[in-house]
């Protein structure tokens, strides 16, 4: 499964491609709004893991204008924004799952499955 990580926190984003890649997953992982946009645009990713509070284009921005634009690759957002305003916010706006800081790498990897399934047509 190929994901595109868009996640400005250096030591987070580490983490993170580490516990994708001992998935075993390919991870391409890009710091800023602007720069994960135009890769989500380009395609070939199963599934996207964005975090809402990035540089040069928030993620909210970068959920509504993929959506926008017709992409339908399936979307995470991971944030440390636990109000329930925005979760429903994001999901409204075309968020496929939302999981908030902290998190556990394995809820996270489950979550990147069940979402992979679901978009290949299977339960």
């Amino acid at each position: 499964m190929r994901v595109l990580l868009i996640e400005d926190d250096r030591l987070l984003g580490e983490g993170i491609q580490t516990a994708l890649a001992r998935a075993p997953f390919t991870a391409d992982w890009l710091q800023d709004g602007s720069t994960g946009l135009a890769a989500l645009r380009d395609g070939g990713f199963d599934v996207v893991v964005l975090d809402l509070g990035l540089p040069r284009l928030d993620g909210m921005s970068v959920l509504r204008q993929a959506r926008a634009a017709g992409t339908r690759t399936p979307i995470l957002v991971l944030t440390a924004r636990d109000q329930v305003d925005d979760r429903v916010a994001a999901l409204d706006a075309g968020a496929d799952d939302y999981l908030v800081k902290p998190f556990d790498n394995k809820e996270l990897l489950a979550r990147l499955r069940a979402l992979h399934r679901r978009a290949s047509g299977r339960n």
